[in-house]
């Protein structure tokens, strides 16, 4: 992710305080699909007993694992994200009584082919997981688009420069004497959790990433 910090490039020395400019803002919008996905999914599970509960969420994520390794998901990419035991109560007369426990065990899969993702999901389901949470569309390597859109976005200021200065018959200087940067890439939307159940993976649409940089221009005249 790029920040919004703002950097500032000089072409040229600066100039007098007395010289004319044209300011101007240009973008670079691109909008490529994702060749990562990290994918948040897991196994809850309840019983009376604590050690019950813990044993039997065990047992589920050792089968998921294994599964998700025999379709093509290395170990290394398979990490717990979360863990968490916790008493659930009932409640009799405004008094509370323990009625068992919940364990809930949460792994982040790093999925590197896109098309694979509805696989893992039923995968995932089929062996123990029933508990999703969010899904990332990422790219491995950001910095060549960002780059791309950095271009085009100097490009857009350059054109607005121009037509500015044309439409008011101005002499200006092809080269502009500052370019300010400031750049985002993409926002992910709120995590969902979705409940799953056994042959009920939902099939997931790639969506685009949005890469876009801005700059701020000025034109001597």
């Amino acid at each position: 992710m790029h920040d919004f910090r703002v950097h500032s490039y000089y072409t040229q020395p600066p100039m007098e305080p007395s010289t004319r400019t044209i300011s101007v803002t240009g973008q670079g919008t691109l909008y490529v699909k994702p060749d990562t996905v990290i994918i948040t999914i897991g196994i809850r599970t309840e019983h009376a007993s604590a050690l019950e509960a813990l044993s039997e969420n065990a047992k589920r994520a050792n089968a998921m694992i294994q599964a998700l390794q025999t379709i093509g998901i290395l170990h290394e990419d398979i990490d717990t994200s979360s863990f968490s035991i916790y008493p659930k109560y009932t409640y009799t007369n405004h008094t509370a009584v323990l009625a068992g426990y919940e364990v809930e065990h949460m792994f982040d899969i790093t999925v590197k082919d896109v098309k694979m993702v509805g696989a893992i999901y039923e995968t995932a389901v089929a062996n123990g997981a029933n508990i999703a949470r969010q899904l990332q569309f990422k790219l491995a390597n950001e910095q060549p688009h960002y780059q791309q859109a950095l271009a085009m976005a100097v490009k857009n200021a350059r054109e607005k420069a121009f037509v500015l200065a044309h439409t008011l018959q101005l002499p200006l200087h092809d080269v502009p004497i500052e370019i300010k940067e400031q750049s985002n890439s993409f926002t992910l939307s709120p995590p969902r959790t979705i409940v799953l159940a056994e042959g009920a993976a939902p099939p997931i649409q790639t969506q685009e990433i949005v890469i876009t940089a801005v700059v701020h221009a000025a034109f001597a005249y």
